[in-house]
C-alpha cells in the first residue's frame, strides 16, 4: 500500500502524531526547548568557580606572585574554565602554577593532554615575557665595531 506523502503512514496519522506531542510535551512552536537560552544560568553554586569572564584582564604582579584565586582567573582566561575549582581546592598559587608538570596537573584531575599542553604553555609564555634576562646565555659581549 502507497502513500502520495511517501510515508509508510496515512498522512491523517501523522498529523494526529504532531498534535499528540505538541499538547503532552508543552510544544508552543517557539524556540527550541534545548535553547542556549533554557540552558545557561546566572545562579552560583558554592562547588563551581565563580562568576568570572575569560576576558578579565591577567593580574600585573609577577607570575610567582599570583594568589589562587589569580591563578583560578588565569585557567578560565584560557579557555579551561571546568579546571579553575581545581585550582582554587588545590591552592594553586603563583609559586606552584610555574613549578607544575604534566603528571602534577593529571593528579588534579586534568586528564586531556591538550589542556595540561595549553596550560603549561601559557604559563610559560608569561614567565618569558615577565622575566626574559633568566634565559639570555652567560656569554661574552660582543666587541664593539671601529
Amino acid at each position: 500500500m502507497a502513500f502520495e506523502s511517501g510515508t509508510a503512514y496515512p498522512e491523517s496519522d501523522i498529523e494526529a502524531d504532531d498534535e499528540y506531542e505538541r499538547s503532552e510535551k508543552g510544544y508552543d512552536g517557539g524556540q527550541s526547548p534545548t535553547s542556549s537560552d533554557d540552558l545557561s544560568s546566572s545562579e552560583h553554586t558554592p562547588t563551581t568557580y565563580g562568576a568570572h569572564d575569560a576576558s578579565d584582564k591577567l593580574p600585573e604582579a609577577i607570575i610567582s606572585e599570583w594568589t589562587a584565586d589569580e591563578c583560578a582567573d588565569f585557567v578560565a582566561s584560557l579557555n579551561l574554565r571546568q579546571y579553575a575549582d581545581q585550582f582554587l581546592e588545590n591552592e594553586i598559587v603563583g609559586e606552584a602554577l610555574v613549578a607544575l608538570q604534566h603528571d602534577d596537573l593529571k593528579q588534579m584531575g586534568v586528564s586531556s593532554v591538550g589542556h595540561r599542553l595549553t596550560i603549561l604553555k601559557n604559563v610559560y609564555d608569561i614567565k618569558i615575557k615577565q622575566d626574559p634576562p633568566t634565559l639570555k646565555l652567560n656569554m661574552p659581549p660582543r666587541p664593539s665595531k671601529i
